[in-house]
């Protein structure tokens, strides 16, 4: 898959610089999977599989969520367009999360991908709709930074399930991909046509709303890293100046910063 943004961001880009970046702080990782993951087999592991992905469900169910609540909020016929996209693509997503942990457990998880889904809300707060940038902001957090997390997973974990792997591979991460596209060419559209004196305060603004969301959602992020260990059997030593790097690479790209200050994950 190909897609050209206005700076030509595109897949190329983005693997590129992730394994620059991996190769850099986590060269244990291999860039390719050396080893085909196996499904879960003891009660312990299947319920470590319907943890994981009910709360995956309950991530992408909180993007159909604010991705709707955005079109009521945000006039913009060209990001309606993109985000119906963004909602028919992680509804799906989460319908057949929720259908394979039916599948494999006969539980319906349901309740849980709710009750995840408020989760997000709740450390969230206003943030993705106190004004038009607060929802860019939510998306970059949301579509962009989680790409080490999925690197990650995707290379290194042991337990997983052939089914959702294929679904992967044929659709989800192009999905995926489109979204990221998608609302970096929105974005630099309309960034590109503001005044330097413009560009510099809606800069400064989203730089704001960024780390205020970074905060909000660091604990959340250490914990599903955590939680792809437990229960993928996935390694993630090395992904915190992953992510903070990778974080940093977007910003730059999106608003032509050099060298944006971030608060680290770490932090």
């Amino acid at each position: 898959m190909t897609a050209t943004l206005t700076r030509t961001w595109n897949v190329e880009f983005e693997q590129e610089t992730l394994e620059k970046l991996i190769s850099k702080h986590a060269p244990h990782v291999p860039l390719t999977r050396e080893h085909a993951s196996r499904p879960p087999e003891t009660e312990e592991e299947k319920a470590g599989f319907y943890q994981y992905w009910a709360a995956t469900g309950g991530h992408d169910l909180s993007i159909v969520q604010a991705a709707s609540k955005a079109i009521l909020l945000i006039p913009d016929p060209d990001l309606h367009l993109i985000l119906s996209r963004q909602i028919g693509d992680d509804g799906a997503h989460a319908i057949a999360f929720r259908e394979r942990i039916i599948a494999l457990t006969r539980r319906d998880p349901i309740d849980d991908i709710r009750k995840e889904a408020e989760r997000h809300w709740e450390f969230l707060g206003d943030v993705p709709f106190r004004n038009w940038l607060g929802f860019v902001a939510w998306e970059l957090h949301y579509e962009h930074y989680i790409l080490p997390q999925v690197w990650f997973n995707k290379l290194t974990s042991t337990i997983g399930d052939e089914e959702l792997a294929q679904k992967s591979k044929e659709h989800f991460n192009d999905d995926e991909a489109v979204h990221r596209i998608t609302i970096a060419n929105w974005w630099r559209k309309k960034f590109e046509q503001a005044s330097p004196t413009e560009k510099s305060e809606i800069a400064a603004q989203l730089l704001e709303l960024d780390e205020e969301i970074q905060q909000r959602r660091a604990p959340y992020i250490k914990q599903r890293w955590q939680d792809a260990e437990n229960f993928n059997g996935a390694n993630t030593k090395g992904i915190e100046p992953v992510y903070d790097a990778w974080r940093k690479e977007v910003i730059s790209y999106l608003l032509d910063i050099p060298n944006p200050q971030l608060t680290s994950i770490s932090q």
